[in-house]
């Protein structure tokens, strides 16, 4: 018994199977880094780097991006001979993908020594796409880029308390009988909190600050 396919349908198969492999294309971007750039965090996940190479090709989506980072290089010494390594802190990286296909990040040009030297107390890194575009970034200090996140970790994990709260404040007003909702007691890292505020507040207010304290 020969079996008949509706063309139309199959058609609209082929489309949509089509629109999604592309739309599956447009939504990653291909992030390569240069040499000298070692990429130890994407998002706060760790990326597994080998004990001979690195990885230097990622794959990211659509939306904001925060990759930890630390420059290394060498350079001939020419004074004793040999090489000497040059090696940053861990910085942090932060810039969108959008539309994109192809990014490079990559470090200023650094033709010696000095200049290398000079990058780690003051890295300059470069965001391009596939047609040579220049893409905004921002870098941040590592730890200055913790505190920040102990500190929304701490004002969300506060919210979502008073949302509990209001939600057993109603269920006892009212005449329903439901299950009752626990408390969760949130532990907020105060001196995180402190060290935060006090690094982005203004001059004025850390001296209103110092006031307050003596006058505890």
């Amino acid at each position: 018994m020969a079996r008949f396919f509706n063309v139309p349908s199959l058609t609209s198969l082929f489309i949509c199977g089509s629109l999604s492999v592309i739309s599956t294309h447009v939504l990653a971007a291909t992030v390569s880094v240069s040499d000298n750039l070692i990429i130890s965090a994407i998002n706060d996940k760790s990326v597994d780097n080998g004990f001979i190479s690195k990885k230097s090709t990622f794959e990211l989506n659509q939306g904001e991006h925060a990759l930890v980072i630390r420059y290394k290089d060498f350079f001939e010494d020419l004074d004793f001979g040999g090489e000497i390594r040059v090696e940053s802190q861990d910085f942090i990286v932060k810039f969108s993908i959008t539309d994109q296909e192809q990014v490079e990040l990559k470090t200023i040009k650094i033709k010696n020594l000095a200049a290398a030297k000079s990058f780690v107390k003051s890295p300059k890194l470069r965001l391009q796409d596939e047609h040579n575009n220049q893409l905004n970034l921002t870098l941040e200090n590592l730890d200055e880029y913790k505190l920040a996140k102990q500190v929304d970790m701490a004002v969300n994990a506060l919210a979502s308390t008073k949302t509990i709260k209001k939600i057993n404040s109603a269920l006892a007003a009212s005449s329903v009988i439901t299950e009752e909702v626990s408390n969760t007691s949130i532990q907020v890292n105060s001196l995180s909190m402190l060290k935060y505020w006090w690094h982005n507040a203004s001059t004025d207010e850390k001296q209103r600050f110092k006031q307050f304290t003596n006058a505890k």
